[in-house]
């Protein structure tokens, strides 16, 4: 009885000793994810890649007739009043979801979004995967458009069709309303 005793202690003591050894070996490897994943991101935004258009969808939201169509407008746009808008869809690879916010706003200087001496351009950026939009203004859209505003295109023109998962349906929708805003406001 006591060799069987023995034999199941042993034996305890074996898993025991391995299931320690796989968690230590689970965390190293979370811990390697976690720092690979956040190099990654440092990588990305050290070397943002150069703007592609005036959309540049990250995220595969948009197919590629929609993203045609978001630059006709905005090249169209562009045109008629020197104001640059760009639009940007960022994965959760590339930002932490605190940091979006920095991310669009690094972006927007860093492409120069808008023409220098006017300040005036529009960055619209959005992560599906965070659930988060923002619209960074230049400090001459500033000047157009205040901050209440913005945030109503993105109450009212974007949610209502994130929410239902069309992309495209609520960017024009963004896009088009800050171009009404803007045409009435540049006469």
């Amino acid at each position: 009885m006591s060799s069987i005793r023995l034999y199941f202690q042993l034996l305890i003591f074996l898993l025991a000793f391995s299931m320690k050894a796989q968690t230590t070996d689970t965390l190293k490897l979370e811990s390697k994810k976690s720092v690979s994943l956040e190099s990654y991101r440092q990588v990305f935004w050290d070397d943002l890649p150069k703007p592609y258009n005036w959309t540049n969808d990250y995220e595969n939201l948009f197919s590629d007739i929609e993203e045609k169509e978001l630059n006709q407008i905005i090249s169209n746009f562009e045109k008629e009043t020197t104001v640059e808008i760009a639009i940007v869809t960022i994965d959760t690879f590339k930002v932490s979801k605190e940091k979006f916010e920095d991310l669009s706003l690094h972006i927007a200087r860093t492409w120069g979004v808008g023409k220098k001496d006017k300040s005036n351009g529009v960055l619209i950026a959005i992560s599906d995967g965070y659930r988060q939009i923002r619209i960074q203004n230049g400090d001459g859209i500033t000047l157009l458009i205040s901050d209440e505003e913005t945030t109503n295109i993105i109450k009212n023109q974007v949610i209502p069709y994130f929410k239902k998962e069309e992309y495209f349906e609520g960017t024009q929708a963004c896009l088009l309303e800050i171009i009404k805003l803007l045409k009435v406001r540049l006469k």
